[in-house]
């Protein structure tokens, strides 16, 4: 610039235009968030419609025929309403799921209370030697690992995680949940010695309605699809943090952070 009068009128131009440029960044910023999150709400809306549809088909399968005179062998009208109690069973816990995901997302506080997770972890164990027999499930680490946290919901994450590992692998692999306290946090481990997750699906475990192979959620047991999903938003309502470690043949390990009580 030839002068300091010129020079004056550039920074001028600059502490106007600076701004400007800042407001309309942040502007476009906000409005591509907004976009996001209508997309993620519309396939969500889908999914969910998506997954009800299923079991309303199948009931009204049921019911047409039963109508149309087509169940007239002897069990046949009581092999209906069993598979139709079934798919209410599905629809159940697919709405309190959403339910959940729901309430979570909104922000709401959770009831907070001195929790022992060794405990919580104890239990659900010891429930899931019951259901599954046949299997090895362990629970190792310290005696006490103690956070300020809502228990059920600290459960429901242990129960979602232990009833993944034994869903989603061979009758007989074991299950071990360790429970550590790494300085100021309790750390969860919940690994199983199964068939691992192909990398391509290890990114989107977390993700709502996700199945990496949706054939073994159907055959195994009711599932929505949105048990990680649950673990995660609980996990972050807490105030910790959730990853997943796994690889063809070497099993997979869930691996939660939540922080200590502060006395």
């Amino acid at each position: 610039m030839k002068n300091p009068a010129e020079r004056m009128k550039w920074w001028r131009r600059a502490l106007i235009v600076g701004p400007e440029v800042a407001a309309a960044t942040a502007v476009k910023e906000a409005f591509d968030g907004q976009r996001r999150a209508q997309d993620r709400l519309r396939s969500f809306v889908a999914d969910a419609s998506h997954e009800l549809r299923t079991p309303l088909a199948t009931m009204h399968g049921w019911i047409d025929l039963y109508v149309q005179g087509g169940l007239r062998e002897p069990g046949e009208l009581d092999h209906a309403m069993e598979r139709m109690q079934a798919e209410v069973g599905r629809m159940r816990l697919l709405v309190d799921e959403l339910a959940l995901l729901a309430h979570l997302d909104s922000d709401r506080p959770l009831d907070r209370r001195p929790v022992d997770v060794v405990a919580l972890a104890g239990e659900v164990v010891e429930d899931a030697r019951v259901v599954s027999p046949d299997r090895a499930i362990t629970r190792l680490g310290v005696a006490e690992a103690v956070v300020d946290g809502d228990g059920p919901r600290i459960q429901q994450v242990l129960r979602n995680l232990v009833g993944n590992a034994v869903q989603h692998t061979a009758p007989g692999t074991p299950v071990t949940v360790t429970i550590d306290r790494p300085g100021r946090e309790v750390a969860i481990a919940v690994r199983d010695e199964g068939d691992g997750i192909a990398p391509e699906h290890l990114a989107h475990v977390f993700e709502r309605f996700y199945r990496a192979d949706p054939s073994r959620s159907r055959g195994g047991g009711a599932s929505s699809g949105l048990g990680l999903a649950i673990v995660e938003a609980i996990v972050i309502a807490h105030g910790g943090t959730v990853g997943v470690i796994s690889a063809p043949g070497e099993g997979t390990t869930v691996r939660i952070l939540l922080p200590c009580r502060t006395n």
